[in-house]
């Protein structure tokens, strides 16, 4: 007879890794840095891009009993042109945090590929949390990819996100003349404030290059969304204007 915390082991998850090289080429989706306010999960691929001085990013999925797939593809970024070894932690959690599974996954400057088949056994619901490794000092990360698959995922209802996912409250890199650099808070209705009280805008410009204008006072940017990292200049992505701020 099998023990019930056996049984309980394998509910979730019976994971086998694959790692090997791809090409990534999908659409951008936000993701969330708190954990207690996961990113749902949709159909087809979910991209971000990790960055260890931002923090961890979370996504949620449902499922039914079955058989089920989460494939994560992983890029690490590049440090002043040269190609860097990144490992990135793979966590999968139940929604009350407790840790059900933790995988490793290592990008040598090209892309690697984790696959982890499951065989659910009832219905339930799944946080995975992406989490960068490295020091604080050098900047270390890169992009990746979720793609669920199986019978036994639940997507109904679910719905990417749309210009509004640059929400949120961001730290500003890249000092304007006129005031200092601080947080700055980008509400869904297109509004921005500051720390000490100014008032801005934001519009989007370019829908599905995530192309934003953005306003403040006499201040204007235009500045690509990396959702999870922040908002970057457009013609050169490495620099980040105003880099996103963990939620708690």
């Amino acid at each position: 007879m099998q023990h019930p915390r056996d049984r309980q082991s394998r509910t979730l998850l019976i994971f086998s890794v694959l790692f090997h090289t791809l090409t990534l080429v999908s659409p951008v989706f936000a993701q969330s840095l708190n954990q207690r306010a996961p990113t749902p999960l949709v159909a087809g691929e979910n991209h971000g891009t990790l960055d260890n001085m931002v923090g961890p990013q979370f996504w949620v999925f449902k499922y039914l009993k079955g058989p089920g797939k989460v494939t994560i593809n992983f890029t690490s970024m590049g440090l002043f042109g040269n190609r860097q070894n990144t490992t990135i932690e793979v966590v999968f959690l139940d929604p009350n945090g407790k840790v059900i599974d933790t995988k490793s996954l290592t990008s040598h400057g090209t892309a690697a590929q984790l696959e982890l088949p499951a065989n659910f056994v009832h219905p339930g619901t799944m946080v995975v949390e992406l989490r960068p490794t490295g020091m604080a000092l050098v900047r270390a990360g890169g992009d990746y990819s979720i793609v669920l698959s199986g019978p036994a995922i639940d997507l109904a209802g679910v719905k990417a996100a749309g210009p509004e996912q640059i929400a949120g409250t961001y730290s500003m890199m890249v000092c304007p003349p006129d005031f200092d650099c601080q947080a700055v808070r980008f509400q869904a209705n297109g509004a921005v404030m500051t720390a000490d009280g100014r008032n801005g805008t934001w519009k989007i410009f370019d829908p599905d290059g995530l192309i934003y204008t953005v306003a403040i006072g006499g201040d204007r940017w235009s500045l690509k969304l990396i959702p999870g990292r922040g908002l970057v200049n457009v013609s050169d992505t490495s620099v980040v204007v105003f880099q996103a701020v963990k939620g708690r």
